[in-house]
């Protein structure tokens, strides 16, 4: 858990960033979103959702968010979703996502927006301020499981056709972007207030 405070500002938000990810890539997008709220003068817990707190009561605002594998939230995101979907209605709330469908420049785009926020929101009777679709960290030197594992290598050539050499690193995550999110979120919610 990273904690940070600002007490230039007495009117600050209470906020909390849960992330749930499966090799880090999330983690990172979560860290930044935080830093950029905590510039705004909010108080900020930037949590794992591994380690998500038994009560969020306390929080004005909560941000949840997720990397994807295969088309699905972290199994913890949606623990947390679905155990505080009754008290994340009275929140306000907002939803983001790593993922490598947030770099397409075709219909996909707008269908994997749809799918993994909209849906998402609409699922748990959410009205979030804002969606954060960022794009996502595709390392495959680490095991993304049997499935997917095996998908990479016989799909290996089609990959490369695509553009995606599996022997590198791809990290499409923009940083300028995230954080001006961050800043955003924090403007909508406090025009609520």
């Amino acid at each position: 858990m990273v904690s940070y405070y600002n007490k230039l500002d007495a009117e600050n938000l209470n906020v909390l960033v849960l992330y749930g990810t499966r090799w880090h890539g999330t983690e990172k997008v979560a860290e930044t979103i935080g830093k950029a709220l905590r510039e705004e003068g909010n108080t900020v817990d930037v949590i794992d959702a591994k380690k998500a707190p038994q009560n969020i009561d306390t929080y004005d605002l909560i941000l949840v968010g997720s990397g994807l594998r295969a088309d699905k939230w972290t199994k913890e995101s949606i623990e947390f979703l679905e155990k505080n979907a009754l008290v994340l209605r009275n929140k306000k709330t907002a939803l983001f996502v790593s993922c490598s469908m947030a770099d397409r420049k075709d219909a996909g785009y707008d269908v994997g927006k749809k799918r993994y926020l909209d849906t998402t929101a609409e699922k748990y009777g959410l009205q979030p301020l804002s969606f954060g679709y960022f794009g996502g960290l595709m390392d495959f030197s680490y095991s993304h499981g049997l499935l997917v594992d095996v998908i990479v290598r016989v799909n290996r050539r089609n990959l490369r056709k695509n553009g995606l050499d599996t022997a590198n690193v791809h990290d499409t995550r923009d940083w300028a972007v995230i954080e001006a999110w961050g800043h955003e979120v924090s403007k909508l919610a406090s025009k609520t207030q």
